[in-house]
C-alpha cells in the first residue's frame, strides 16, 4: 500500500513543479513586454547626416530627431562644435499626429510627438571630424541623448576659367556709412552653361558683431545666387554681362549688399569661396531637355579681404552734427499752427532725408540748432523718430516764450561725408508766426454768481453810462453781468403728495382718451393686416374661387338635377387638378343624369343625392384653398 501512495506523491510534486515553472516564465514573459512598453515610450534621439562626401567651406546638412517628447515646450538641443568648425541652427520641425482605431466596438487612441532640429556644420579646412553627441532636454526631466558620428572632410578641387571678386570702395570707410559691396562671379565663355548649384561663403556676410546688412526686398528669379548668411542662406538675384579681359571673353555675374559698420578698427575678413557643380556629362529627359548626368564640385577662390574703419572725426563736428553720415541730406520743418498766445506749444514735424544711414540718425538739440531757449522751450530729452521710405520722421512739441517771437528760425542739421572728408550742414526754410501777448486774467474778471433780482434793487442812475465815482464801477461790473441766468432757479423735485394731487390733470391722461388711443391703434393694425393679405392674394385665384363658391350656392339651391349636373360639370371644368374628384363626381353624375332623364321626366332630387352633390360639391371648393 504504501508503493501506490509514493507514486501518488511524486506525481503530485512534479505537477506543482510544472505549474511552478509555467508561472515563472509567464512572469517573465510579463516582465519582458512590460520592459518593451516602457522602451517605446521612453523619450528617444536619433543623429542624421546627408550622405557624402563632405567638402571644406561647404555647409553640411544635418538633423536630430526627437520622440515620445510632449509637445510643449520645444526641447532644447545641446551640442558643442567641433573644434574649428562651425554649427548653425537652422529651424525646427514639430510633428505632431494622432490616430484613432476601433476594433470590434473597442476604441484605442495613440498620439505621436516627434521633433526634427536641422543644423548645418561648416568645417573651413579638410580633416577628420567628430560630430555630437546631441543631448535633448525638456522640462519636467525629459532628455534623450544621440550618438555621434564621425565625417571625412576634403577639400573642393579648385577651378580653372572662372574668377570672384568681393569689391569694395577704394577710400576710407567710417562707422555708421552705407558703404556698397559688390560681389563679381566671372566664368569663361562657354563655361557658364555647365555650372550650376553654385553658393557664395563670405566672412564679411557672416560677420554680424561688427557689420550689419540692409539688403532690399527683392522677388524670386531664376539668375541668382545662393550666399551663406547668419542661420543659412539666402539667394540674391543677379545681373548679367559679358566683358573681355587678357584677351578672354567673359560671362559676369553680379550682386551688391549694402554693408553698415558698426564698430571702429581693422578687420581680416579672410577669403571668399564659392562654390559650384560642373556637369562633366549630359543626358536627355523625358522632355528631351539635357540635364547634367555627371557633376563634380568645384571651388572658386577670392582675394583676402581686410578693411579699416574709421571714427567720425571730432574736430571740426559742428552742434547740430547728431551721427548723420552719407551725402545730400535736407531737413523740411512744419508747424500744426501759425497763430497763438505767447506760451502756447507749437507741434513741429521735423523730416530728414539724404542718401545715408537714417536708421542710425537721431535729432539734434533744438536749442544748438536754432531754436534760442529764450525764445523757445524745447525738450531736453532725445527724440526718437520713424524711418520710411521717405526719409526720417521726428515730431516735437515747443513752447513759445516770447511774445516778440516773429517766426520759427531756421533749424539746422549737419552730417558727415566720408567721399569728401567734411561735415556739411543744411537748414530749413523759417516758419512765420504771429504771437499775441498772453491775457493776464484780474479779479474783475471773476462773474458773480449772485442772482440778478440784486442789479434790478441798484438805483437807476447808477447803472447809467458814463457815471462817476463807485457808482459808474458797479454800473460796468452790471453791464458785464450775462442777461440770461439760471442763477436763484428752483430746479427740485416737487415731493409735497398733497400738491402733486392737487395739480389739474391733462385732458390727454384720461383713462377715456388713452383705451380710445389704444382701440385706434389696434383697429388701424388689423386693418392694415388685412389690406396686405388682401393684396397678396393672386386675383386669378381669387376670380375662380369665386366663380366656385357661386357654383356651389347653385348646387345647393336648385331643384333642378340637370341643372346640378351642369355646376358640377363646370367646377370640375375650373379646376386644373380635377382628377382626386373624377370617382365621386361620376357617381353623383350618373344618378344625377338618371333623374334628369327619367322616362316619365326629370324627376325629384333626393335628398341623399342633394347632399352628395353637395359634399362634392365643397371637396372640389376646399381643394382650391
Amino acid at each position: 500500500m504504501l508503493q501506490p501512495c509514493s507514486i501518488m506523491w511524486r506525481r503530485c510534486a512534479a505537477t506543482i513543479a510544472t505549474v511552478a515553472a509555467i508561472g515563472r516564465m509567464a512572469a517573465l514573459a510579463f516582465a519582458f513586454v512590460l520592459a518593451l512598453a516602457a522602451s517605446a515610450l521612453a523619450q528617444q534621439a536619433q543623429f542624421q547626416i546627408t550622405q557624402g562626401p563632405y567638402y571644406a567651406g561647404v555647409p553640411i546638412d544635418m538633423q536630430v530627431v526627437a520622440d515620445n517628447f510632449d509637445d510643449e515646450p520645444q526641447p532644447d538641443v545641446k551640442a558643442d562644435a567641433p573644434a574649428g568648425t562651425t554649427l548653425s541652427f537652422v529651424q525646427a520641425r514639430p510633428q505632431v499626429s494622432s490616430m484613432m482605431q476601433i476594433v470590434n466596438g473597442h476604441v484605442t487612441q495613440s498620439r505621436t510627438v516627434r521633433f526634427g532640429f536641422v543644423y548645418q556644420l561648416t568645417a573651413p579646412a579638410a580633416g577628420h571630424y567628430t560630430v555630437g553627441p546631441f543631448t535633448v532636454t525638456q522640462e519636467g526631466g525629459k532628455s534623450a541623448v544621440t550618438r555621434s558620428l564621425s565625417i571625412n572632410v576634403i577639400d573642393v578641387p579648385e577651378a580653372s576659367g572662372q574668377k570672384l571678386r568681393v569689391v569694395l570702395p577704394d577710400h576710407a570707410i567710417f562707422i555708421g556709412q552705407r558703404i556698397p559691396v559688390r560681389v563679381e562671379w566671372w566664368t569663361e565663355e562657354g563655361l557658364a552653361d555647365r555650372l550650376f548649384n553654385e553658393h557664395l561663403n563670405a566672412p564679411l556676410f557672416l560677420d554680424t558683431t561688427h557689420f550689419q546688412f540692409i539688403d532690399e526686398p527683392h522677388a524670386p528669379t531664376r539668375l541668382s545666387i545662393s550666399v551663406d548668411v547668419p542661420g543659412g542662406n539666402t539667394e540674391f538675384p543677379v545681373e548679367v554681362k559679358e566683358t573681355n579681359d587678357g584677351g578672354k571673353r567673359y560671362v559676369v555675374r553680379t550682386f551688391t549688399r549694402m554693408m553698415v559698420p558698426v564698430a571702429t578698427g581693422h578687420f581680416d575678413l579672410g577669403e571668399p569661396s564659392l562654390f559650384c557643380e560642373e556637369a562633366v556629362s549630359f543626358q536627355r529627359d523625358l522632355f528631351g531637355s539635357r540635364v547634367p548626368s555627371q557633376a563634380r564640385k568645384l571651388r572658386v577662390a577670392g582675394a583676402p579681404m581686410g578693411l579699416d574703419v574709421q571714427a567720425v572725426p571730432v574736430a571740426g563736428r559742428p552742434a547740430s552734427f547728431a551721427g548723420a553720415i552719407g551725402q545730400n541730406f535736407s531737413i523740411s520743418v512744419a508747424a500744426d499752427r501759425t497763430v497763438l498766445q505767447a506760451g502756447d506749444p507749437v507741434k513741429l514735424s521735423i523730416t530728414v532725408h539724404g542718401d545715408g544711414t537714417l536708421d542710425t540718425a537721431t535729432l539734434p538739440p533744438l536749442a544748438a540748432a536754432g531754436l534760442s531757449d529764450k525764445q523757445f522751450r524745447v525738450p531736453d530729452n532725445a527724440v526718437a523718430g520713424l524711418t520710411d521710405e521717405t526719409g526720417k520722421h521726428f515730431e516735437v512739441s515747443v513752447r513759445v516764450l516770447d511774445a516778440s517771437v516773429r517766426e520759427i528760425p531756421p533749424v539746422s542739421y549737419s552730417w558727415f561725408d566720408p567721399a569728401t572728408g567734411r561735415f556739411e550742414t543744411t537748414h530749413s526754410p523759417p516758419i512765420a508766426l504771429s504771437v499775441r501777448p498772453s491775457t493776464v486774467v484780474g479779479a474783475n474778471d471773476v462773474v458773480s454768481a449772485a442772482p440778478a433780482e440784486k442789479h434790478e434793487e441798484e438805483p437807476k442812475g447808477a447803472a447809467q453810462p458814463g457815471a462817476a465815482g463807485p457808482a459808474g464801477a458797479t454800473g460796468s461790473a452790471a453791464a458785464r453781468t450775462p442777461s440770461f441766468t439760471l442763477t436763484g432757479a428752483d430746479l427740485s423735485i416737487v415731493t409735497d403728495t398733497a400738491r402733486l394731487r392737487s395739480m389739474q390733470p391733462s385732458v390727454l391722461a384720461s383713462s377715456t382718451v388713452q383705451w380710445s388711443a389704444y382701440a385706434t391703434g389696434l383697429a388701424a393694425l388689423l386693418a392694415g393686416f388685412a389690406v396686405r393679405r388682401r393684396r397678396s392674394v393672386d386675383p386669378v385665384k381669387a376670380r375662380l374661387r369665386k366663380d366656385l363658391r357661386a357654383l356651389r350656392r347653385r348646387v345647393s339651391s336648385s331643384r333642378s338635377a340637370r341643372e346640378v349636373a351642369d355646376c358640377l360639370r363646370k367646377m370640375a371644368s375650373l379646376l386644373v387638378d380635377s382628377a382626386s374628384h373624377t370617382a365621386r363626381l361620376d357617381g353623383v353624375l350618373a344618378g344625377l343624369d338618371e333623374v334628369a332623364f327619367a322616362p316619365g321626366g326629370e324627376a325629384a332630387i333626393t335628398i341623399p343625392l342633394r347632399n352628395e352633390s353637395v359634399a362634392v360639391a365643397d371637396a372640389m371648393l376646399e381643394s382650391l384653398q
